[in-house]
């Protein structure tokens, strides 16, 4: 603040004045969009600059143009796939991918890998005509996820399934679980939250000190598609575990088990399950 508009002699209350005002301008102008909590740790200096970052980085994304990923790095040359054989389409992803590093554009393939003329042929015909803001904030690039252009559902179950049975065999489900669904549908059609999961499943391993010994295969993963974003899978497998109680006797569980996901808004999670050892 200027000296004429100060509130007070203390320069730190000043500050904490001046970073009222800008949470209200921040939430007049962008709404619920904006939240920030109060943070009495958080020093009034340090809280002043995040604050006008921030405001300069919405102004500047505002009035931001935009372009595409081929104006941006450049407009090199290239062929198509269909004009190489499989040696030459592998060299012009190096080439390509290369470019496009120098100029800050990355591309992250998550599940892969996939053949060389897959990616060159997303990035050639798809990646290319994607837009981005002409002017990049100063250093930060833009990165894209080949995954979120083209799902890989089977792997994405695995994923959730590999995640839930690690988190089962060390006993470590927290409401952060991403692999967890917000809501269980249960046998007999009763629904429950990821709260009441949770203390569902508390009993069961309060009643053991640690999980051994353990072992799982996946043997099948099927998912339907019921449009763009909502699908139904599952995984199921072999797995075995010791349950270890406080006197050190060990109950050795082995069995099938299975694992049903829902799939909304293109993310996959678990809204029940079969575990041996576990009753619902």
């Amino acid at each position: 603040m200027e000296k004429d508009e100060l509130f007070s002699d203390n320069p730190q209350e000043n500050l904490r004045i001046e970073n009222d005002f800008l949470k209200l301008k921040l939430k007049a102008q962008y709404g619920d969009a904006f939240f920030m909590g109060s943070n009495a740790d958080l020093p009034p200096e340090i809280e002043n600059q995040f604050l006008k970052n921030m405001i300069a980085f919405e102004e500047s994304h505002a009035n931001a143009e935009y372009t595409t990923v081929y104006e941006s790095i450049g407009k090199p040359d290239y062929k198509s796939a269909d004009e190489m054989n499989a040696a030459e389409i592998t060299v012009e992803l190096e080439r390509i991918t290369a470019i496009m590093a120098v100029h800050h554009i990355g591309l992250n393939i998550c599940d892969g890998p996939y053949a060389d003329e897959t990616i060159y042929k997303f990035i050639t015909e798809e990646l290319f005509a994607q837009e981005i803001e002409k002017v990049a904030v100063a250093g930060m690039g833009c990165n894209f996820n080949y995954e979120e252009f083209y799902p890989n559902d089977k792997v994405e179950i695995e994923k959730k399934c590999h995640e839930f049975l690690q988190h089962w065999f060390t006993r470590d489900f927290n409401e952060y679980s991403s692999e967890l669904g917000y809501e269980f549908i249960l046998a007999d059609g009763r629904r429950i939250g990821r709260t009441a999961f949770m203390e569902k499943i508390k009993p069961f391993f309060d009643a053991f000190t640690e999980f051994k010994d353990d072992g799982y295969q996946i043997d099948e993963v099927k998912f339907e598609l019921l449009d763009a974003d909502r699908g139904i899978g599952h995984a199921e497998g072999i797995l075995k575990y010791d349950a270890v109680m406080e006197n050190g006797e060990k109950i050795h569980y082995e069995g099938p088990y299975k694992l049903y996901m829902i799939r909304e808004d293109k993310w996959w999670s678990i809204f029940y399950f079969v575990m041996p050892g576990f009753e619902w």
